[in-house]
């Protein structure tokens, strides 16, 4: 009998980070012999991130600067690999719509699949989104994959039935993240410097805590970006800035635990919040963040506050400083047991499951 060949998979991706690499190592480790292209926007993009590929993901990840191939190059990639599953992170790259049409006007075997991570707010941008995608990007997807609840509900609106919609597109890296961190009296911010992700209220609601509470509870902002600048003025005994760390830096810095920030004023998913659950640390979440709904429960392991609200984070930050450190610790271990909710491995295999069964 003919030995049945790897499934190939293309991912036509925008910023390669840590939580990517996990799921393509549960790619490359499922019952599944697989071989993956991974199409990246590197450094020479714009909106390209620090993070540094590792080189020993697997012999069957090939990745591809996006910036080494035209769009005449992406379709010719597609040609030779003619794989049996196209993955694209959104239709921002004009240039990976382009080679897909024409790939699926020639071929259309490949299963195509796209990521959606936002949230849907009824604005009239999203009305209009909604019709222009439904006229011209509708028939290039078979599939929406989404990250959570309210992403469900953004891919009905353009027009996926249930069974074309599949979960759990993103996961923080079980086996990177997967040790419980100390609990500690700290507040801890790790992300972009950037207007909305909040570090200004943040900043504010912290600094008009009593000086008692600031002095046994510091804040710590973890990160880099057009904000830095600003933040780093705002350092202080209690105020300390750290650069962007690279994975085992940022563990060890983790690992010292603490109580998670996530003031952003636009968050529509949040991979961090995965990330320090799975550490144990518990969680203060402006009610914007996607992935609240499936690692917060409000009491449990932190507290959820409104957005875009001063005086509600101000409030719950206060809250939480109220809290002993036995009772930190109970939510330290709730916030541990809600970030087994999805893993790399459920990502991998939801992919997976938009092949014909026969071919599984």
């Amino acid at each position: 009998m003919e030995k049945q060949r790897p499934f190939r998979i293309v991912f036509l991706y925008s910023t390669v980070v840590g939580h990517v690499v996990g799921v393509l190592k549960a790619l490359a480790q499922s019952n599944h012999e697989t071989e993956i292209d991974v199409v990246f926007w590197d450094r020479k993009h714009a909106n390209s991130s620090r993070y540094i590929i590792p080189d020993d993901i697997s012999i069957t990840t090939v990745f591809h600067a996006r910036s080494s191939l035209s769009n005449a190059g992406l379709l010719e990639l597609l040609r030779s690999r003619n794989p049996d599953i196209v993955y694209v992170s959104g239709w921002m790259d004009k240039g990976y719509l382009w080679a897909l049409e024409r790939f699926r006007h020639e071929a259309g075997r490949a299963q195509v699949v796209c990521g959606i991570d936002d949230q849907w707010k009824g604005s009239l941008r999203q009305y209009l989104g909604r019709i222009y995608f439904r006229l011209f990007y509708r028939r290039l997807f078979d599939f929406m994959w989404v990250s959570g609840k309210p992403q469900y509900h953004y891919a009905q609106r353009f027009g996926y039935a249930h069974q074309n919609i599949i979960s759990n597109l993103l996961s923080a890296d079980t086996s990177v993240f997967n040790r419980k961190a100390d609990v500690t009296r700290r507040f801890v911010f790790v992300g972009r410097f950037a207007p909305v992700k909040g570090l200004d209220m943040l900043l504010k609601a912290y600094e008009s805590l009593p000086e008692p509470t600031r002095a046994e509870w510091p804040l710590i902002l973890i990160g880099d970006g057009e904000l830095r600048k600003e933040v780093e003025q705002r350092a202080s005994s209690q105020i300390i800035v750290k650069p962007f760390l690279q994975p085992a830096a940022l563990m060890e810095e983790l690992m010292q635990g603490g109580i998670a920030c996530v003031p952003s004023y636009h968050e529509p998913w949040g991979v961090v919040i995965h990330e320090m659950a799975l550490l144990g640390y518990p969680l203060v979440l402006s009610s914007v963040c996607g992935a609240a709904s499936e690692y917060l429960i409000s009491g449990y392991n932190g507290y959820l506050f409104r957005t875009n609200d001063v005086e509600s984070l101000r409030a719950t930050l206060l809250k939480i400083t109220t809290l002993s450190i036995e009772q930190l610790a109970t939510f330290s271990n709730n916030s541990h047991i809600l970030g087994q909710r999805i893993t790399p491995e459920q990502a991998a295999y939801s992919l997976l499951s938009v092949l014909p069964l026969s071919s599984l």
